[in-house]
């Protein structure tokens, strides 16, 4: 039974649109705080669910030729986060329905601990818990040093979802820390914000194996992410603020809800750079993600002009 409904999960999941799919029995969280616990969203939880969905390749690579915006905030936001992903999740809680056993869809996370707990020893809702290390348990990759989640197939080129569930399905190998990164330290160097440390120092045990990643310095991500740093964003003008944002951020929020401006510029498309060129992913293309330096923006030349 458990050999049968692992694989129509899986089933389901790809023929849904998942590019990845990989199952983790509780036991693999037996080191997460409670705060952070499958548990601690749903009780009687047995089984974790992830699958990845790719961000498009060209999506990112017309960032990184500095022309064309729209399709990494619409489809590696927007699209994966709110259509793809729901409906994926959503089927494979019906199959799991059917089969008399309950299911959670965990989305892609806009905040944990919103509340107070409910009862004495409880969590507070809305809770959550980490996607990446999800991923790591489900056997689909392992940590970066910048924290992203990194898969043999794509490298940082995802998103994770998940489904808690109370059926005891049959849980995947874990892929070794170093399987996919090497520590070179790309992300690091091409991160424009300079948020990724240069030592991992958070560790977080999985079975048999320890991830890791350094402590990302999210307001310094967020500064440059959003596009408030003058070298790295095209749109920014003069009288620009957030209390005044350009009309091309207004543009991103009303269409798509989203405003990435950096486009991953280290973590995703220095270290999807590194490994296509040195074989470590399974993916590769005609065309590289970086041909020659990654650009910045001359401001003192572009006003003279």
């Amino acid at each position: 039974m458990a050999t049968d409904l692992t694989q129509a999960v899986k089933n389901v999941a790809i023929d849904a649109g998942a590019d990845l799919v990989g199952i983790a029995p509780i036991s693999r969280f037996d080191h997460a705080p409670k705060e952070v616990h499958p548990r601690g969203i749903f009780s009687k939880t047995q089984s974790a669910i992830a699958i990845g969905c790719r961000m498009v390749r060209g999506a990112l690579k017309t960032i990184e030729e500095g022309n064309y915006w729209q399709a990494y905030n619409c489809d590696s936001y927007q699209y994966l986060n709110e259509v793809l992903a729901p409906e994926i999740l959503r089927k494979i809680v019906i199959l799991l329905e059917n089969h008399g056993f309950t299911a959670v869809p965990i989305h892609n996370p806009f905040g944990f601990h919103r509340g107070h707990p409910v009862r004495p020893g409880g969590t507070r809702p809305d809770g959550g818990f980490s996607l990446r290390v999800v991923g790591c348990a489900a056997g689909l990759g392992e940590l970066g040093m910048s924290k992203l989640f990194l898969s043999p197939q794509f490298g940082p080129r995802q998103r994770v979802f998940a489904v808690l569930t109370d059926a005891e399905l049959e849980g995947d190998p874990l892929v070794a820390p170093g399987t996919v990164c090497d520590s070179c330290g790309r992300c690091r160097a091409a991160c424009p914000a300079d948020a990724i440390p240069a030592k991992r120092d958070v560790e977080i045990p999985i079975g048999e194996y320890v991830y890791s990643h350094g402590t990302l310095d999210c307001a310094k991500c967020s500064h440059i992410h959003q596009g408030w740093d003058p070298n790295y964003s095209p749109f920014l003008e003069e009288d620009s603020s957030r209390d005044n944002p350009p009309s091309y951020y207004r543009f991103l929020q009303s269409r798509f809800r989203h405003q990435s401006i950096c486009g991953a510029r280290g973590c995703v498309r220095a270290c999807m750079d590194h490994l296509e060129k040195s074989g470590r992913i399974e993916k590769t293309y005609v065309t590289p993600m970086i041909e020659g330096e990654q650009w910045t923006i001359d401001r003192d030349a572009t006003q003279a002009e």
